[in-house]
């Protein structure tokens, strides 16, 4: 092993991510964690609608609260 050999490996390796990059579209490439805690937040968000209770006689809508884990009524 010599440090020619240590060193165009080096190259060679960061030329194909490079590239891999580069050719990689935008929809292709994994997600981060802070794109799964952006699509965590916009699918559960606090409140959840409860479709099986029915609204109240002054017409507000049963919603489950998963902070405080009880039903409000908006």
């Amino acid at each position: 092993m010599s440090l020619s050999g240590v060193g165009n490996s080096t190259a060679g390796t960061l030329i194909a991510d490079g590239l891999k990059s580069l050719l990689t579209s935008q929809k292709n490439k994994p997600a981060t964690k802070g794109d799964l805690e952006n699509l965590k937040e916009v699918i559960i968000g606090r409140y959840h609608p409860i479709k099986n209770l029915p609204p109240k006689l002054d017409g507000t809508k049963p919603f489950y609260d998963i902070i405080i884990n009880e039903v409000i009524y908006f």
